[in-house]
């Protein structure tokens, strides 16, 4: 209590003088006058949230105010100081780079108001106060402070208070009611929309139309998405023999608009014994992911996000990662009886907006080679750490993706064709995929060969059965852990591994990478381009960085076969297959996986298909060092790459004797036993 009071006064100090700075200059398009009136704007809605006799605004007036303080992200984007070349136009690159900084941060600052994380927003003001400061002293000296100075006070003030902003992370994704979210779905009127506005994150016609379409469904429709989705998590754990007995808690991560299903979710988890969680998705950069985990609506500006993912740059050095990771092991330690007691999590996921292909603009923060490498141990070094805490093991998780308006006038049936998909009959396509994996588990290579456009040709080498009679190397999955069905996977063999990978389109990490093309020899990487950008090199550094996870090269982690045909004709029907995500797509044709393999960090861990026989193949070459090597033998990233349906060719499996089994030709499934799965498409044809 003290300590609100305290963070109280130090936000009441930082705004008096704050309410100084418009008043300062007659310059209205000031950097400092600016960022002052958007925060004292802030102060004036966070007032009105905490007065207990506040009048209760319409939903036109909250949609204005909400469009009102996320404009300098979306509209007026071009010409705002959060866009990093604006700002250094204005200032040059130098300045530009830090003003443009400080205005991300502070423009992301209204959803910390919300979910009182009020030292966030204190920090942030103090640290603008800081700068502005040093400016007003430096003109009146004619000496204002070069960019080395204002990168100094930013590096300060990330150090001095990266404990509490990394503690207070790990206790909102750990503790079950740190965060209100849950509260607002459980007690909210879910049929007046005005509640959409109590998550202070941006609203757009798409979660209000996806929470009035929710509004449209019947109770019984409602549970029956509630139900699959649950459903999917607890099959995980009967599928890989993994005990729930002390589990306690399960994280659910979600999508603002679909709250009447997670009220129902609510309820079923509770029903089966489990706890929710929710927590929003970090905006402090710190806790910042590329790709935003947490309860969220869409992203406010792809573009926007897009050119602040490598902000990191600016401060980011050895002592501050092994602070951030000291941080992490105190906070694990004080959270440690609810991750143990958790058991993964449940992400429940949306897709429709038109695919993201970002402008690269130089003005933008790029992490130096020194950065990417130490970010590479680092990454490691966390994912060790949190292993200690909550084994992979231990855990399961579910996925489970519906589409948002934002897909287009068909949004409706497009639900309802989603709906259909994500319920198909797991027996009926365990049976048809255990064909699949009896004619593959003969194989020592298997061939895809793409049809025009699509230039691929793959050879995958398997790994070897000794005892056929209780040991696989394709796991046979349906709708569990991954929703909907259905596909067999393994991960390859890395030596004898080779060929082009070509992907005409495919939207990835939030990205959309047009004719991707990945050359291997033995398993790994050995050459990539894409053609996003007409330069070369901006389209080498764009598959390097955002789809390479920084590196020059990656292994093939999985090779797997979609079955799920009915999605493909569902896509092909409705043109949106360049709008589906990759949970989705990877189920309608072969796919490939560059990274860790799917059983990264449990391969000791015996995983088994419905007919009882053991997955052998849940290692490769590289991950086989960890017991030399530890968490330096896995790459901390896992991408799957689809090829669908009528860009294949053919894929034949050969075993040792070079007898050829046939797979699929032309788009068609022709191994005997398999051909129930070319209805959808027969039907989508005619």
């Amino acid at each position: 209590m003290a300590e609100d009071v305290f963070l109280k006064e130090r936000y009441e100090l930082a705004l008096e003088r704050i309410r100084e700075i418009p008043d300062e200059t007659k310059e209205e398009k000031d950097y400092f006058v600016q960022m002052a009136l958007w925060m004292l704007k802030l102060d004036d809605y966070y007032k009105w949230l905490e007065n207990p006799n506040r009048s209760e605004k319409s939903l036109k007036e909250w949609q204005a105010l909400y469009d009102d303080f996320y404009r300098p992200m979306r509209e007026d984007y071009e010409k705002s100081y959060a866009n990093p070349e604006f700002a250094c136009h204005i200032f040059g690159k130098d300045l530009g780079r830090l003003f443009s900084f400080l205005s991300s941060e502070i423009y992301r600052c209204l959803p910390q108001l919300v979910m009182r994380h009020m030292e966030a927003v204190v920090v942030l003001w103090e640290l603008f106060l800081e700068i502005h400061t040093a400016f007003v002293y430096g003109a009146e000296e004619h000496m204002e402070p070069e960019a080395k100075d204002i990168q100094k006070m930013i590096y300060w003030s990330i150090n001095d208070y990266s404990e509490e902003m990394v503690s207070w992370r790990i206790h909102q994704q750990q503790e079950p009611d740190f965060s209100p979210i849950k509260s607002i779905i459980m007690e909210a009127d879910l049929s007046d929309l005005r509640y959409l506005y109590r998550f202070g994150e941006y609203i757009s016609d798409s979660e209000r139309k996806t929470a009035q379409h929710m509004n449209e469904l019947s109770q019984e429709e409602i549970d029956k998405i509630a139900a699959t989705f649950v459903d999917g998590y607890f099959r995980g754990f009967e599928m890989n023999r993994i005990p729930l007995e002390n589990k306690k808690y399960v994280t659910v991560r979600g999508s603002i608009g679909f709250e009447r299903v997670f009220r129902s979710a609510i309820v079923k988890f509770r029903e089966r014994g489990l706890e929710p969680i929710f927590f929003p998705a970090s905006t402090h950069i710190l806790n910042r992911r590329q790709v935003a985990i947490g309860y969220q609506g869409k992203s406010v500006n792809p573009q926007f996000e897009f050119d602040h993912c490598k902000d990191k740059a600016l401060y980011y050095d050895k002592a501050l990662a092994n602070q951030h990771l000291e941080a992490l092991k105190k906070a694990y330690e004080e959270c440690g009886q609810w991750i143990r007691a958790n058991g993964g999590p449940a992400c429940f996921e949306t897709f429709g907006e038109e695919p993201f292909s970002p402008v690269i603009k130089e003005a933008c923060y790029q992490l130096d080679d020194k950065q990417k490498k130490l970010e590479m141990e680092y990454a490691n070094l966390q994912v060790g750490l949190t292993e200690q805490y909550m084994k992979s093991s231990e855990i399961s998780f579910t996925i489970i993706a519906f589409p948002t308006p934002d897909i287009g006038v068909d949004y409706k049936e497009i639900f309802d064709e989603i709906v259909k998909v994500n319920t198909l009959d797991n027996d009926v396509y365990r049976d048809i995929q255990q064909k699949l994996v009896n004619a593959l588990d003969q194989a020592e290579y298997v061939y895809v060969r793409g049809k025009h456009p699509n230039k691929t040709v793959m050879k995958v080498r398997l790994h070897p059965i000794k005892h056929p009679e209780s040991e696989t190397v394709f796991e046979n999955c349906c709708a569990d852990v991954n929703i909907p069905v259905g596909e067999v996977f393994t991960s390859p063999m890395l030596t004898g591994t080779e060929g082009l990978l070509h992907a005409t389109g495919v939207y990835l990490n939030g990205i959309f990478f047009k004719d991707l093309q990945l050359r291997f020899t033995d398993g790994q990487i050995v050459g990539y381009s894409c053609g996003n950008d007409d330069d070369a090199a901006a389209n080498h550094r764009l598959v390097r960085d955002y789809l390479l996870a920084g590196r020059e090269s990656l292994p093939l982690g999985e090779f797997a076969i979609g079955t799920n045909t009915t999605a493909y004709a569902a896509a092909q029907k409705y043109k949106i297959t360049d709008r589906l995500p990759i949970l989705i797509v990877e189920k309608m044709g072969p796919h490939f996986a560059i990274g860790d393999t799917c059983y990264s960090r449990a391969e000791d861990h015996a995983v088994y298909n419905p007919d009882g026989k053991e997955i052998i193949a849940r290692e490769n070459e590289i991950s086989a060092r960890r017991k030399e090597e530890g968490f330096q033998a896995y790459f901390n990233c896992h991408t799957d790459i689809t090829i669908p349906y009528d860009e294949i060719g053919e894929i034949f499996a050969v075993d040792r004797d070079e007898n050829m089994i046939s797979i699929i030709k032309d788009g068609r499934f022709v191994l005997n036993g398999t051909e129930l799965l070319n209805g959808p498409l027969i039907k989508l044809n005619k």
